[in-house]
Formats: structure tokens, sequence, C-alpha cells
């Protein structure tokens, strides 16, 4: 069915425009809030063309469509909408919250503030890739227009990282999202961005460098809803629409600048040493875990709660060699099991699905073969995380990094090219990429399974 179509059977699967809290997307899935659990009729829609499959996190439900995901979220987001600010819903969305554990809360409010990012993040990411392999091997000079104007868009997307990430955070948190961007845009101008000695009303204020930053301009826009929110409910409304925003700004930057940012700034410096620290004294065992685990990860949807840790190893370090060589590892592997039962079954539909859902996979998206393939057979998800610990111990023990975000697989090889013009991390990431695939390709075919096993 057409897009259109297939959002508005997802909404009325949903409960309709009132049951839907809050909207947003992955690489892959729509990824609803509700606010009743009971309105949501789950079996409909696993039954719908073009749903791959459906994960719960509590009241969070993520719905697999595939890559095609963007167009359906841009036909669901016209059909509903998703900003909840009256006191019912904010009474009801908190009494859900209460029931999460911490883990969960914490990856819901990650997944709504960082993965609408990620095309930006994804795409800084590349361009860097690119002009690392045209800087070192068509000897592009830094000096010529052409490398400058590609460099102003990796720039512009890590530069003002804060100022995408307050939006997504404000709208997460049910408060005016451009008040987000602007908390965003305030740590990254000139004059407070890395500039010493400044202070507020003689309080000093700490310097601190926030361009590609997440956490300083998160733990903001927390502390900002919970000024804007009483002010926005109290002021009358012949003149909350400019005294809501001066109020909020005005007692929510100095704070943040003052205390939260420098805190979220010597979080995110602890975070990167303790990710060093843990890959230096495991090493390969570390890596082989989240190798072995990525398919697990990916299918719990559970995968978003190490965004921010990533993102603050390549903020701080330039890199990151624990996650992202594990996943890459993982990636290739969930292709390797998935194309290895298209060998071995017999139904052209199956094929048909276990070989483009595989290759996509090798090319780093991998929930289509994840739901396509492997939760339909039990025995390639076991041959998918023994491929991904095998791929994954030999990037721990190589210590691959990766030096740009983005989904590792095939297609993005080159962002494991180092800066440095040398080549041993980007021959071992080919290396992990040809073990993960033959070791899970092999295991799976040992493993062998059954085509009546297809749940």
């Amino acid at each position: 069915m057409s897009d259109e179509q297939l959002s508005k059977e997802i909404l009325t699967s949903f409960g309709g425009v009132e049951n839907v809290a809050f909207a947003t997307h992955c690489a892959t899935r729509l990824r609803l809030t509700v606010n009743d659990e009971e309105l949501v009729d789950e079996n409909n829609v696993k039954t719908l063309k073009g749903v791959l499959g459906l994960v719960k996190n509590e009241n969070e439900y993520q719905v697999i469509i595939g890559t095609n995901v963007g167009s359906v979220y841009r036909e669901f987001s016209k059909l509903v909408n998703i900003s909840k600010s009256d006191e019912t819903n904010e009474i009801k969305e908190k009494s859900k919250k209460e029931k999460k554990n911490y883990f969960l809360i914490a990856s819901d409010f990650i997944a709504g503030t960082v993965l609408p990012s990620l095309p930006i993040i994804v795409a800084g990411g590349m361009i860097s890739a690119v002009l690392v392999v045209c800087t070192t091997f068509f000897n592009l000079s830094v000096e010529t227009g052409t490398y400058k104007v590609l460099n102003a868009i990796y720039n512009a997307a890590f530069g003002f990282l804060p100022i995408f990430i307050g939006y997504n955070a404000a709208k997460k948190m049910d408060i005016n999202p451009m008040l987000g961007s602007l908390l965003g845009a305030v740590l990254v101008v000139p004059d407070i961005n890395g500039v010493e000695g400044l202070d507020f009303l003689g309080v000093p204020i700490t310097t601190g460098n926030y361009g590609s930053s997440i956490l300083p301009v998160i733990f903001g826009v927390l502390f900002m809803s919970i000024i804007y929110k009483p002010l926005d409910k109290k002021i009358p409304k012949e003149i909350k629409f400019f005294l809501v925003p001066l109020l909020t700004m005005l007692i929510t930057v100095p704070i943040t600048l003052i205390c939260l940012a420098p805190i979220g700034t010597w979080l995110g410096q602890w975070i990167g040493a303790g990710l060093i620290w843990l890959n230096a004294h495991l090493g390969w065992l570390s890596v082989g875990v989240i190798g072995a685990a990525t398919a697990f990860l990916m299918f719990s949807g559970t995968g978003s709660g190490l965004y921010a840790a990533i993102f603050l190893a390549f903020a701080e370090n330039g890199f990151e060699n624990f996650v992202m060589p594990g996943m890459l590892a993982g990636n290739i592997a969930i292709g390797g099991a998935a194309l290895a039962a298209m060998t071995m079954v017999k139904n052209k539909d199956t094929k048909a699905i276990a070989f483009s859902t595989g290759l996509t996979a090798v090319f780093g998206i991998t929930e289509p073969a994840i739901f396509g393939v492997l939760t339909r057979f039990k025995k390639p998800f076991i041959g998918a995380a023994i491929g991904g610990a095998i791929g994954g111990l030999f990037a721990g023990f190589t210590h691959v990094a990766e030096y740009a975000f983005v989904s590792p697989g095939v297609a993005s090889v080159v962002a494991f090219i180092n800066p440095d013009g040398t080549h041993n991390n980007l021959i071992m990431a080919i290396g992990t990429i040809i073990l993960s695939f033959v070791s899970a390709f092999i295991a799976t075919r040992l493993i062998g399974f059954d085509e009546g096993e297809e749940k």
C-alpha cells in the first residue's frame, strides 16, 4: 500500500490521533509513545503490509518499517499532532514514566532527542570521511574552495550540534522547541564558546567548548522544562507570548552556563575516558561482546541507549573504538546469517526477502534482516551472534576505530580511514568485515534450520 495509506492504518491501529502522545523515527523504525496502551491493536499492526515487525518498550512502540520509514513518518506526521501540552496528557505521561525502569526512561529520552538529528550527523560524518579520502588519495589541498565548501558541511553538522539537540530535547520534553534551539545556539556563539574569564552578576562561568557536545544542552533543556511549564500555565494568555520565553531564557541560560553545562562537559569527559579504559583493559573481549549482542540490541530497540556514549567518545577523542567496531562486526554478521539462510530456504518469497535484507544489512541497515529473517527462524539469530562475536574479537584485538559517525557497514567503510593518512585501521576494518561475514555464514549453514520453524 502507499505510504499515506500505511500511515492511516498504523494510526488506526494505535487508537487514533488522541492516543498518540509523541512520534519520531530512526533509520528503520517509526517510534510512537501512546497515552493508553489498551487502545493499541498490536496484532493488527504486525499484519499490515509494509510493517516488518513491532517492538514494545513500556509505553513506546517501535514499528519496523525499513529504509522507507522517513516517507511513512512524513505522511504520519500530517495526520497526528504530536505535541501534547494539556494537563491530562502530562499527568498520564508522568504516571507511565513512573512505571518505567531508569534505563528505559533514558533510552526513550535519548531516542527522541538524538535520533531525529542522525541525518545531520551522518551527513557530516560521511563528508569528513570523503575529505579524508580526497586529501589522502587524490591530493586535494585544504586551501582549495572545494575543500572549504565540503568541510563547511562537516563543521556545520558538528559545530552547531547543540542547536539541533536542543530543539529535539525540548520537543521531547513538551516545551517550545525553538527555545531549546536558542539555548543550544547560546552555547556555541563565539562570545560564549571557549571564552575565558566570563561571569554573570559576578558569578564566574567555567570555560567550556560546546561545539560538538550533547550533554550540556540536554541538561539545560531538562532544567528549562522545570521553568517553562509552570510559567506557561500560570502567566495570563494576554502576556504569555512574550513573557514566558523572556523569563524562561533569563533563568535558564545563566544556570546552564554556570552549573549545568560544565557538569555535562565533565560527565562527557569521564564517559569518554571510561570507554577508552574499558576498551584498553578488556580489549578484544569488550568489542566481541558488542558484536555478539548487536542483533539483540537492534531487535529490542535498546541500541539507541548507547548513542550518547558514542557521541561523547567522538567529541572527546575524535574516534570511537568500542561500540562502533563491535557493531561493524555485528551488522556484517547479520547480513551473513541472512544470506546463508537464503541458500537454505526453498520458498521463493522467503529467499527473495533473505537476499534483499541480507544485502541491506551488509551495507549497515540491519532491522529488515533481523525481523524479516532472523526472528522468523531461530538458528540464524545464533549464527549472527557467533559471527558478530568472532569479528568483534578481531576488531578489538587489532584496535579498530571509527573516525566518523555512521551506521557501520560496507558502504561506510571509509569512516574507518585514519585521518593521519595511515591505512592499518582501514585494513583491519576490512578484515573485520570479511571475518564477520564468513564466520556468520558458515555458522548459520552448520547450525541449519527447518523452514517449518518459521513463526
